[in-house]
């Protein structure tokens, strides 16, 4: 028997989906199916945290329907969010009335944190790993509370065992997801975080994971803005092996929306916070995520977050239109946003953040970088695209570099900036 897994979403994801393989085909005995044709299982992890999540996911249920159906596989087994999510809402029943298997994070999803061996068939040299899952935050937009459950960290020890497997298997980027990691560890009972300077599990975690032999960068992703502290901007500063790279959703800049979110952050306090880094870390790199179209967001709103976006020039930046879902709060919030006037305040984001990478790539032209060569760039002969510490895997742009000899995925080479090709840059090795 061959298995087919299908992951879709975040990281997050990919870290359970790699759990659940593993667990299957050691329960199984099965092996790797390499696509549709050859496989005889199919297996679906869903996500459903957006509009766009939740379509992709049923597109793919859909297909793999008919695919069943047509007799070209047996069996079609879906997980994850959206399943989660119909056990609430009941929404998607006509969907996953054909599907032989739904199976929902409480009743198979659980108890992964404790598994620390992943199928070896999808690592490279870098990946996830996730600490915490869950959130308590209640965001009025956010559904994760609802199909997550409560805030919960992973214990140390399972985490730093896994990782120290991904190290043997050849794993030398680790990247650190969840939910909200820099909260990591405020639900251990030992612990007590009333002090926002207090010290942090994450950073003590951090550092161990650091030791291990083998990992030589570490990246935090999704990092809140209230929970970035002296100890957290110290960490990154003087552990070598923790990139200078912050992900810092705002979602937005006015006080109102932002207040309207049930978010626990001010403008103020925002760009308190980035002076701060910037201050201490002059080479940080800071990636942040917008909201646009928010229940309530005038004219006046949208363009005090455009004017915060050009003061600030972000390094990084994505956009998000506002997506009325139906378990979040803001589903029943009044003015909700026409979603052409959505689209359009995207537009205007996105072109206003176009000039300040521009710029910001210009500026890093005669600079020398440590970068990881991800492989060859298929498309150009005797081309590679590697990575600096300021672009992470699969959300940020490339850089390309020419070379006659052999680059091995996964290998470190000095690369040298030398033109812009818009959000990409041209490099030479050094």
């Amino acid at each position: 028997m061959k298995v087919l897994f299908v992951s879709l979403g975040c990281d997050k994801n990919t870290v359970d989906s790699e759990k659940v393989l593993k667990r299957f085909l050691t329960k199984y005995n099965c092996d790797i199916a390499v696509n549709d044709r050859d496989a005889d299982i199919v297996i679906i992890n869903t996500c459903s945290f957006i509009h766009d999540a939740k379509k992709e996911s049923i597109n793919y249920i859909k297909h793999y329907n008919r695919l069943k159906k047509e007799g070209l596989i047996k069996k079609l087994l879906v997980l994850g969010c959206l399943v989660t999510e119909n056990s609430i809402t009941h929404e998607y029943d006509s969907i996953l009335n054909d599907v032989d298997v739904s199976l929902s994070l409480e009743n198979y999803l659980s108890d992964l944190d404790k598994l620390t061996s992943r199928t070896k068939d999808f690592l490279s040299f870098s990946s996830s790993i996730k600490i915490c899952d869950g959130c308590d935050k209640y965001c009025s937009y956010c559904i994760i509370p609802y199909l997550k459950g409560h805030f919960k960290s992973n214990t140390p020890e399972n985490i730093l065992s896994e990782a120290k497997k991904l190290a043997q298997n050849g794993v030398k980027e680790l990247v650190v997801v969840g939910q909200d990691i820099l909260h990591y560890g405020s639900d251990f009972k030992c612990n007590n975080q009333k002090n926002k300077n207090a010290n942090k599990p994450i950073v003590s975690l951090i550092n161990e994971i650091s030791k291990i032999e083998g990992i030589e960068w570490i990246r935090l992703l999704y990092c809140y803005p209230e929970e970035i502290n002296d100890e957290v901007i110290n960490l990154i500063k003087d552990n070598s092996k923790v990139l200078p790279y912050i992900d810092m959703p705002i979602q937005h800049a006015s006080d109102k929306i932002l207040k309207l979110m049930n978010r626990r952050t001010t403008k103020t306090s925002i760009k308190s916070t980035i002076t701060k880094l910037r201050d201490l870390i002059p080479n940080i790199c800071i990636r942040t995520t917008l909201i646009v179209g928010f229940p309530g967001e005038t004219s006046e709103d949208f363009n005090e977050l455009l004017e915060f976006v050009k003061e600030i020039e972000f390094d990084k930046l994505g956009v998000f239109t506002y997506s009325r879902e139906k378990l979040s709060k803001s589903y029943s919030f009044p003015y909700q946003v026409d979603d052409k006037v959505k689209n359009e305040r995207k537009r205007i984001i996105l072109e206003a953040q176009k000039k300040i990478a521009v710029k910001k790539n210009k500026e890093k032209i005669g600079y020398v970088y440590n970068s990881i060569v991800e492989g060859r760039d298929t498309s150009k002969v005797d081309t590679y695209i590697v990575r600096p510490y300021f672009n992470a895997r699969d959300i940020d742009d490339k850089v390309f570099v020419k070379s006659k000899e052999l680059l091995v995925s996964g290998t470190f080479v000095n690369v040298e900036i030398k033109t812009v090709a818009g959000y990409d840059l041209i490099g030479e090795l050094v």
